[in-house]
């Protein structure tokens, strides 16, 4: 390995070896509570290497962030690579969303700082493309499905494009609502249930025949009126 390789190498390993440490800070006092001289200790680093990698808190948030979208991505193209029949990848979509939010907590948590939007004035250029384009990523994968969905389904005209932003809008919604319900100490509901009945009750609104078995309609449903034998 030439120098050029090993001082490569050395510079990837210690911004692992901060981000692990910010990780862990963020972990255990929250974001807004930690400082760079906490990230510094727990990396073993004087607080000055810290900032020739990294220029603020900030970017070391959405560098841990960049990392954390990248499991949501890898966890929603598995769900596509599966192929899951057209009826079905809505609750697929959900699935993947809960197993980030259950499998992933301290990813999950750090994902959600980013609407505070006052935080994208401090990202570079560069790293604000990054998280773009990974945001971009999730996005075009849960649409990509949804357009099967809408292909195959007996389904109102409904642009795939709303419909991915109302999906994500109930996945953002719903646990946030979760956190807060923890951080309040109410009870807790169960998040997966939640996704699945918000997922499954808009596969079905989006169907023209209101989500009945085929062969059935309304005026079927409707309770006949018994016989009067007076």
């Amino acid at each position: 390995m030439g120098i050029p390789e090993r001082k490569q190498r050395e510079k990837l390993l210690r911004q692992t070896q901060i981000l692990d440490a910010a990780y862990q800070v963020f972990r255990d006092v929250g974001f807004l509570a930690a400082t760079m001289d906490q990230i510094a200790d727990r990396a073993e680093l004087a607080k000055g290497t810290i900032y020739i990698y990294f220029k603020s808190k900030e970017e070391l948030y959405f560098s841990l962030l960049a990392k954390g979208l990248d499991i949501l991505i890898e966890l929603l193209s598995e769900k596509v690579k599966a192929n899951p029949p057209p009826d079905a990848v809505l609750r697929e979509i959900a699935d993947a969303f809960y197993t980030y939010y259950r499998d992933y907590t301290d990813y999950f948590r750090i994902f959600m700082i980013m609407q505070q939007e006052d935080m994208h004035a401090k990202l570079s250029p560069e790293l604000f493309e990054e998280i773009n384009a990974r945001v971009l990523a999730i996005l075009r994968l849960v649409r990509g499905e949804i357009q099967k969905l809408l292909d195959h389904e007996r389904a109102l005209q409904v642009d795939s494009r709303l419909l991915t932003d109302i999906l994500w809008g109930a996945f953002i919604g719903i646990t946030q609502v979760a956190l807060v319900r923890e951080k309040l100490n109410v009870r807790r509901r169960n998040v997966e249930d939640l996704l699945l009945l918000c997922y499954e009750l808009i596969r079905k609104g989006i169907r023209t025949d209101g989500g009945r078995p085929k062969g059935k309609t309304a005026r079927s449903e409707e309770k006949k009126p018994h016989s009067d034998r007076r």
